[in-house]
């Protein structure tokens, strides 16, 4: 049950700053699905992920320290840090081969005690009635976890005595990596971050153009940039070819429809007018720009199409009918309210529940709405008052009356 007042994006708030003073903790604010989605696409839970590749695990994570560094200046990053970078206590054995020699112990036969006592090693299998259970030997655990213990083990030389392991090999404590990725045969270290208060696109570039001027890769080594960003930047570029030929297409609805060429270009020059209340509806409620915003654009590119085109086609019925210009504005705006009304409240209303949710999944699907939503409110006034003033302004004085149009194809025949 979630207090009075808190949203996700509060709780992730204080959740982050609660866990920031625990030192040592990394953390990711995220969902399972979209832990899926974004390790799909770059093998990282991560918006934005910077991978360098290559074979010094010690230099790649100096260098995305330093790129580390430099990014936290970027505003809008959250959540930076490396991946998977965590390091633990290891017992590393190396062993002497001068002192393997003099004893006359074989380095298979001494790296096989080694195994068996630490990792164990099937000795014989035993069966419980018809099912086979192998039976593995090992040091106890309270052995295994002592490193003077372990050295304490014998190795069995060629003449059958036995030598301890300490005198073989130098056994020592020391932060080993837990992990190490690799992708395309090559070894990688990643730096993660995700993004809020700005849209991904503009930070990505950001991030990208600040880490390729102050941090340079090391020699044998390269960076990639992966993440949601990618698909972000595949999208725009499909709605570059879209958009314009959604407009093309309204541009011949329109014309189709009303027969001109002046109507139809006078309802899409108010179109950047009406769009302005879906830009002030993300800017007031702090939503950037996404695909998902870019989309209720076009859709609303159709909404003033349609409420200009009902209330020009009033309007220029009545100028056909020998009205003159602006009493024929007039009265066809005044006509067409109930239907420009009703369209807006329709879209206003039915997508009002979206743009004001803060439920999972919202983040997609309340910047449409907010677009929608907030220019519905420009649209209803440009439909009635700027598209008429307009319009006076391109359309000729005179159109002419139906019984004009007959004497003028007889005329010509």
């Amino acid at each position: 049950e979630w207090r009075a007042g808190l949203d996700k994006k509060r709780l992730i708030d204080e959740m982050r700053a609660s866990l920031t003073e625990i030192p040592g903790v990394r953390y990711n604010f995220s969902q399972p699905m979209k832990d899926n989605v974004e390790e799909a696409v770059s093998g990282v839970r991560g918006k934005v992920v910077l991978k360098l590749f290559g074979p010094d695990l010690a230099l790649m994570r100096k260098t995305l320290e330093k790129a580390k560094d430099t990014l936290k200046a970027v505003p809008g990053i959250v959540d930076l840090d490396l991946y998977r970078d965590a390091s633990t206590p290891q017992l590393q054995v190396t062993f002497d081969r001068q002192a393997l020699a003099r004893a006359g112990v074989a380095i298979e036969d001494a790296q096989r005690t080694l195994e068996t006592a630490l990792a164990g090693r099937v000795a014989t299998t035993m069966w419980e009635g018809e099912r086979p259970v192998p039976v593995r030997l090992m040091l106890p655990l309270e052995l295994r976890d002592d490193a003077e213990k372990i050295g304490a083990v014998t190795v069995a030389t060629e003449s059958g005595a036995r030598v301890p392991l300490r005198d073989l090999a130098t056994l020592r404590l020391s932060d080993g990596v837990t992990s190490i990725n690799r992708e395309g045969n090559s070894r990688y270290l990643s730096l993660k971050f995700n993004v809020e208060g700005r849209d991904m696109g503009s930070v990505s570039e950001e991030a990208i153009a600040i880490v390729g001027r102050e941090v340079e890769a090391p020699e044998g080594h390269y960076f990639v940039w992966g993440g949601e960003f990618e698909n972000q930047r595949r999208a725009m570029a499909r709605l570059r070819i879209v958009i314009p030929l959604a407009v093309l297409t309204v541009l011949g609805l329109l014309y189709a429809a009303m027969q001109s060429g002046r109507s139809a270009l006078s309802v899409l020059l108010t179109v950047p007018f009406a769009l302005t209340g879906g830009a002030f509806a993300l800017l007031i409620d702090g939503t950037p720009l996404s695909v998902s915003a870019a989309i209720g654009f076009i859709a609303l590119i159709g909404q003033v199409s349609l409420m200009g085109l009902l209330v020009l086609s009033a309007a220029e019925a009545r100028r056909r009918g020998g009205e003159e210009l602006a009493p024929a504005l007039v009265q066809g705006a005044g006509e067409r309210l109930r239907p420009v009304l009703m369209a807006s409240m329709l879209a206003f209303v039915g997508l009002l529940p979206m743009a004001l949710s803060t439920g999972v999944g919202s983040e997609t699907q309340r910047p449409f709405a907010l677009v929608v939503v907030g220019g519905m409110v420009t649209t209803l006034l440009i439909a009635l008052w700027v598209l008429p003033v307009l319009y006076s302004y391109i359309t000729p004085r005179h159109l002419a009356t139906p019984e004009e149009e007959d004497e003028r194809i007889e005329d010509r025949s």
